[in-house]
């Protein structure tokens, strides 16, 4: 049984073929893309695999179109070889003429020998069957619909729940209504990306403080798994900073999990530098005076 190639033997082939392999980002089993490939040309189009939610396409898939690849190329170069002309035939030699003897001889003439039969003539090896081309459709790539930004309402509330629920430690038991309406009502607020569907929220707060005055701070911002790195994080935190400006913050904080991966880094890239400590723990749970 043959073994799945390994992705630098299929990043090798695909580059001897003018093609380059794109490979999943995902390094968590089950979520998104994760263990899915495609490929593209030298000009970065899609040819195979590449799909409205990331990529489509298993180490096989890859290795089958590879193939196919292989065989046009062999075929290919066999039209372009010129077929092997056929042999020259032999000139005929021609026949000696038995010579008569002028005197007749008495008696019954000699029957003259029969002629031989016609050699026939053999037709040439039929020319070998080409090999059916492997035709390769290109998957068609739709277009991503338009991403917008708008409050967010109660009617969001399910689909809030559906994306916070991709924190590194979900919330238990909250009220999603009660805290749009609360937002409303402070000096703060609530921003979803729509891109026919929810794929993110950013919430901020106006927070007055006695050294800093009042600092805009960016209590959540969240993008949903499969949309990442698409720019959607990047416009709700712009239009986040927007309107903290204008409610006459001269700081920005943000606060982020420790246990999200690559958050760090994506602020870091944003210029945002970390200046402090976060420490927390539930109210009311305050320790007890120790005896001494």
């Amino acid at each position: 049984m043959a073994t799945e190639p390994t992705a630098d033997e299929l990043r090798a082939i695909a580059e001897h073929r003018g093609m380059k392999l794109v490979r999943s980002r995902k390094r968590t089993p089950g979520v998104g893309d994760y263990g899915k490939f495609a490929l593209t040309d030298a000009a970065g189009n899609p040819l195979l695999g590449i799909g409205k939610q990331g990529l489509t396409a298993t180490a096989a898939d890859i290795a089958q179109y590879l193939r196919g690849g292989a065989a046009d190329s062999w075929k290919l170069s066999a039209e372009r070889e010129p077929a092997a002309k056929p042999a020259k035939k032999a000139p005929k030699t021609a026949e000696p003429i038995e010579e008569q003897s002028p005197i007749r001889r008495r008696g019954k003439a000699r029957p003259s020998p029969p002629p031989e039969p016609a050699r026939r003539r053999q037709d040439p090896p039929p020319p070998p069957k080409a090999k059916p081309v492997l035709r390769i459709v290109k998957p068609e790539v739709l277009p991503e619909p338009e991403l917008s930004l708008r409050p967010a309402t109660g009617k969001d509330r399910k689909a809030l729940g559906r994306l916070l629920a991709q924190l590194a430690e979900p919330p238990k038991r909250i009220s999603i209504d009660a805290n749009i309406d609360a937002i409303g009502k402070a000096t703060a607020g609530l921003l979803v990306a729509d891109a026919g569907g929810l794929v993110g929220c950013c919430a901020w707060a106006v927070v007055p403080t006695l050294q800093h005055g009042f600092v805009g701070r960016i209590t959540l911002l969240l993008v949903d798994g499969d949309h990442r790195r698409r720019g959607i994080g990047t416009a709700l935190l712009t239009a986040a900073e927007t309107a903290l400006a204008k409610a006459g913050c001269g700081t920005i904080e943000i606060m982020s999990d420790i246990m999200i991966n690559n958050a760090h880094n994506f602020l870091r890239a944003l210029k945002f530098e970390q200046k402090s400590y976060r420490f927390e723990r539930p109210a009311g749970a305050s320790p007890k005076p120790r005896r001494g």
